[in-house]
């Protein structure tokens, strides 16, 4: 197998579709990927909630972080009691150039006397003017002047499939008049390509019609 760049949505799709009771062979066929991959992404997601791994941190730097970086976090604490781990994970990537896991961050904190009692919320609330001035730059660069759009959009492992955008939100109908138009023409029968389609619990997904005339087309649908 050619080895390439595969994305976060793939990895994920193939766990889903393990967690389902799928055959790995049959997830391996249909994605293109290896048994050796589903089993190390699943690793990784039991032990990070990602399918990613985190990035390490610097090699031959000692599990307790520099005393500057744990008087910052001190600093977070006390100034947004609601903080979570992964809430500190970002801080410490984007102000101080840190990438550490949640795992290795957890231990440090525990050194540094910061109990786990202190970690269970995440800071909702950002200051306040930095959320005025992000509504403000949204509300500037809006679309049309008080009419709101919704988009959906078809991906595959290759990129977009195609997208459709309409004055105000999908409902059932509309959801499957673009399933119908956009998206079944360009697929296969299963096992071919492009033969299944994956689906989040959305209510206006579960639509009997649009099941019966995706399972007429000969395809796979997993929602």
């Amino acid at each position: 197998m050619v080895n390439r760049r595969i994305g976060p949505d793939l990895k994920e799709t193939a766990l889903r579709l393990w967690e389902l009771g799928w055959d790995t062979d049959l997830i391996t066929e249909s994605l293109c990927i290896s048994r050796a991959s589903i089993y190390r992404w699943r690793k990784i997601f039991e032990e990070f909630q990602t399918v990613n791994r985190p990035p390490s941190a610097p090699i031959g730097r000692p599990r307790a972080i520099i005393r500057a970086v744990m008087t910052a976090i001190t600093e977070v604490y006390h100034n947004e009691a609601d903080a979570y781990l992964d809430e500190l994970v970002w801080w410490l990537a984007i102000h101080h150039d840190i990438p550490i896991s949640r795992g290795a961050l957890q231990k440090n904190l525990v050194s540094a006397g910061l109990t786990r009692k202190l970690l269970r919320k995440i800071a909702r609330e950002r200051d306040e003017e930095v959320r005025a001035e992000f509504r403000a730059i949204i509300e500037d660069h809006s679309l049309g002047l008080g009419e709101e759009y919704s988009m959906v959009a078809a991906i595959t492992v290759e990129g977009y499939m195609s997208t459709r955008v309409i004055p105000g939100s999908f409902d059932a109908i509309e959801f499957r008049d673009y399933v119908v138009e956009q998206i079944l023409p360009d697929t296969n029968p299963y096992p071919g390509n492009r033969s299944i389609l994956i689906m989040d619990n959305c209510r206006i997904h579960h639509n009997p019609e649009l099941v019966e005339m995706v399972n007429t087309a000969g395809m796979y649908s997993v929602i």
